[in-house]
């Protein structure tokens, strides 16, 4: 896919979003930006988010698509570094240079084509997706902001599914990057974004099907374990005192039922059990509605 000029601007909170100069709702306009410059187009140029209500979308040229995302690298800067740690630097595990060419990302590319724009934009930026070749990178981002790791995996555009039989199907980031001395502790894929809130807290296996869940259904945290055999107690720490329910794939409900019965408030939903051959998790439930 080829990089266009102008992109919408990426979600940074309520100030990146304006006054609908159609309907006049105020934080529902999402302006575009000059990917050049850095600078704004004119301040009508742009897409409402209320598409059904009001629709408004306004190109700054009718022969320029949009482009996937524009690269993050003045986002604030996510710190690695904690006492009696050893982890290294974020720019040492290259993070900061992940955020961007998500032209070649092919896990973003399929997700563009099966969701509606802003929830695809919203959730790559909002779980960090980072691009390593044409693989995707899931940065583990602890409760404190502390990042754990890259793990890196690549998937086939069309079909959203991993490749697997290539060599290295899974890599980390500090391995690539022959960070010497690294210890990978890994937490939760989406753990961060439970910070400072008590939203309810969707758990699923895979990394993209928590990208698809987040989607599709805002109002819950959906956060990952990276594989069937990563929930643990100790990971599942962090969610103690909220609203949790687990939706393990089909075909893993016994295996996760054993582990929520450790976990204090914890629910387990059954949902997948029946109708859905074994693998099957809950976003391809929900694309399937």
């Amino acid at each position: 896919m080829k990089t266009y000029r102008y992109t919408l601007e990426p979600y940074k909170g309520p100030n990146s979003r304006y006054t609908c100069p159609q309907c006049g709702k105020k934080q529902s306009f999402v302006r575009y930006i000059d990917t050049q410059t850095g600078n704004h187009v004119a301040h009508d140029i742009g897409r409402c988010n209320r598409e059904e209500k009001c629709g408004y979308h306004k190109k700054p040229n009718v022969n320029t698509p949009l482009t996937p995302l524009k690269e993050r690298k003045n986002n604030p800067v996510i710190q690695t570094k904690k006492k009696n740690t050893s982890l290294p630097s974020v720019e040492t595990v290259g993070y900061h240079a992940s955020l961007d060419n998500y032209y070649r990302n092919q896990l973003v590319l399929y997700l563009h084509s099966i969701l509606p724009y802003p929830d695809m934009e919203r959730v790559v930026d909002a779980y960090h997706i980072g691009t390593q070749g044409t693989s995707t990178v899931f940065w583990q981002i602890d409760m404190n902001g502390q990042i754990r790791g890259g793990k890196v995996m690549a998937y086939d555009q069309h079909t959203g599914k991993r490749i697997k039989d290539i060599p290295n199907a899974i890599q980390w980031m500090h391995t690539i990057h022959k960070v010497e001395g690294f210890e990978l502790k890994q937490c939760l894929f989406g753990e961060h974004l439970l910070r400072d809130n008590d939203t309810a807290v969707g758990v699923v296996e895979s990394e993209k099907t928590a990208l698809i869940a987040a989607a599709l259904m805002p109002h819950i945290v959906w956060v990952a374990t990276g594989g069937v055999n990563n929930l643990s107690v100790e990971k599942c720490n962090v969610l103690s005192g909220r609203k949790v329910t687990l939706y393990p794939d089909a075909g893993a409900y016994d295996k996760w039922l054993e582990v929520s019965k450790q976990i204090l408030g914890c629910g387990i939903s059954p949902l997948l059990e029946q109708g859905f051959s074994p693998g099957s998790d809950i976003a391809d439930y929900l694309l399937a509605a």
